[in-house]
Formats: C-alpha cells, structure tokens, sequence
C-alpha cells in the first residue's frame, strides 16, 4: 500500500469497517445489533462514501450511483 495517500488508507480502511458493520448487523453475526445501530450504519456509510469519492475523485465520475 505504499502508493497510497494516507487519505485513501483511511478510507479504505473505514470502508471496510462499515462493510463488516452492516455485514454483522443484516446478516446476524452479532447479537448486539438493532435498529440504533442501523441508523449509526446508515451515517457511518454516509461519510465513508464522501471519504472515498475525496480519496479517489474516479468515484465520482461512475454512472448509475445515486447522490443522495
């Protein structure tokens, strides 16, 4: 990973963080799960995704992806 800005670290990092959060949270990996933690999911991804698009401006540009 040495090509990659500290800034794209992080957001691959707390990308694959929300992956394993929702991951546990809809597919019950976890018991400690419930609906607050789907709307903690739901701003964490929210954030991720502004992370990543800053980290990697390409993200920006790909079609068919909803900007809400």
């Amino acid at each position: 990973m040495s090509n990659l800005t500290s800034e794209q670290v992080d957001a691959i990092t707390y990308a694959y963080m929300d992956i394993c959060a929702t991951d546990a949270h809809l597919n019950g990996s976890s018991s400690g799960y419930d609906g607050m933690a789907a709307i903690e999911i739901g701003e964490a991804v929210k954030l991720t995704r502004e992370d990543l698009e800053d980290a990697f401006p390409f993200l920006n540009l790909m079609e068919g992806v909803d900007d809400e």
